[in-house]
């Protein structure tokens, strides 16, 4: 009987502590002498001994492992809203086409006009294959900052993404504007891992120069194998617009960085004087020149046609001279002219030409500047238009010498021999340095 009772699995129930924690109970069939126990999906016959001493063969163990299957529901993607704060710098000086063009662009961007963002997760979406994208969100109250006179101005954007959708790591703009306008940067609020950061420091132009959206990427750098796959495509694609294709005429608003020969020094079309050799190639090696595209020259195919002034030469549109840098270059320029031209003028004209007194003469160069000792104090001077305007040019300091940086430090360290040898070696005319020799030559 005790055989009989473990066989038919009571023994088993009250003293096995595997059957209580197994997943799969022990299941019993409403049939006499029949017990389904946990055997890796095998089918076991036992003999099982009757009251009356008759054997029976009957069926007591089977499993499948199809009985432990757990059906998983996803969890259902939660949305939830992030916020992008983007930096636009304005222009200092704007002329009136620039101010026209502004107010319209403040005007359409009411109507759907606008400028437009999207983000782009690092990772790929596994339905689509494609990388997870936001929906389109718009800069907020363009039209009402539009007249800000400050130097940079903040706008908001306002994005709805699932929680799924990873770490953003692009973002792409579109100018839907009739004028470019500078993104300095782009900063993502609202993500578990903080902030998103995306410096841009570029020019974004128009959808009617330029159809494509502009590409921006957020400040954590990869290794090319390590590029996340969200973002391999689009960075391929950033890199073959940044090459281009060797075709075409550049426009200025163009930031393609191609590159050619120099075969636009010369202009054959004036004459075979004028003709210059092409530099760059086998024959003459030389660095290359930016691309420009222009078309070839009337006489000569392989000589690109010049652009003369005032018509602005090609460069990628990053490149060009910022308004500070371009102010500061043209102050510069200004400069060196009139250090040059205003002393030549007025020692042809003034009788009161003083020789070098002392080193004080030197630091009144950059103090009052070059007209301390040119005589406008004459009478005679000063009844002539030329010294005033030459006056007003001083007192803007537009004469005065930039003071070197070791002579703001120490006023007579370009005294001593050290700095004196520094400035020979490093100038950019240095003097010739021989060798001492006892016997005079």
């Amino acid at each position: 009987m005790a055989l009989g009772r473990e066989i038919m699995g009571s023994s088993l129930m009250e003293k096995s502590s595997f059957l209580a924690a197994s997943p799969s109970m022990l299941l019993l069939n409403q049939h006499k002498n029949r017990v389904f126990l946990p055997f890796e999906g095998k089918r076991v016959q036992h003999q099982v001994m009757t009251r009356k001493g008759v054997k029976s063969t009957t069926l007591v163990a089977a499993i499948s492992e199809d009985l432990d299957l757990v059906k998983v529901v996803p969890e259902k993607a939660v949305k939830f809203k992030v916020r992008a704060v983007v930096t636009v710098r304005n222009k200092n000086k704007e002329d009136f086409k620039e101010t026209f063009v502004k107010h319209l662009d403040a005007f359409t961007d009411k109507i759907g006009r606008n400028v437009a963002l999207e983000l782009v997760s690092n990772d790929i979406d596994p339905k689509t294959k494609a990388p997870k994208k936001s929906n389109e969100a718009v800069l907020r109250d363009w039209s009402k900052k539009s007249n800000l006179k400050t130097e940079r101005v903040n706008y908001t954007a306002e994005f709805v993404v699932d929680s799924n959708f990873g770490i953003p790591g692009a973002i792409t703009v579109a100018n839907k504007h009739q004028q470019e306008f500078f993104l300095e940067s782009i900063t993502i609020e609202g993500f578990a891992c903080g902030p998103v950061h995306f410096p841009c420091n570029s020019w974004v132009q128009s959808k009617k120069d330029h159809p494509g959206k502009r590409i921006f990427f957020s400040n954590q750098p990869y290794l090319p194998d390590e590029t996340p796959a969200g973002l391999r495509a689009l960075r391929e694609k950033e890199l073959r617009e940044l090459r281009g294709d060797g075709n075409g005429e550049r426009k200025l608003s163009d930031r393609i960085y191609d590159f050619d020969v120099y075969n636009d020094l010369g202009n054959p079309d004036k004459g075979i004087d004028f003709a210059r050799p092409v530099l760059g190639g086998d024959k003459r090696p030389y660095p290359r020149r930016c691309r420009t595209g222009r078309p070839p020259t009337d006489t000569d195919l392989n000589s690109e046609s010049r652009v003369e002034k005032p018509l602005p030469m090609y460069v990628p549109r990053d490149e060009q001279f910022e308004e500070s840098k371009m102010n500061a270059f043209s102050t510069g320029r200004l400069k060196g002219l009139l250090h040059s031209i205003i002393p030549l003028l007025m020692a042809s004209i003034s009788a009161n030409n003083k020789d070098f007194k002392g080193f004080s003469d030197i630091d009144s160069l950059y103090s009052e500047g070059l007209l301390l000792k040119l005589g406008l104090q004459d009478e005679i001077l000063k009844k002539i238009p030329m010294p005033k305007a030459v006056s007003k040019i001083q007192e803007g300091g537009l004469l005065k010498y930039d003071v070197p940086k070791i002579v703001s430090k120490d006023k007579f360290a370009w005294l001593r021999d050290d700095e004196f040898a520094r400035q020979a070696i490093a100038g950019v005319n240095p003097v010739n340095i021989e060798r001492l020799q006892f016997t005079l030559q």
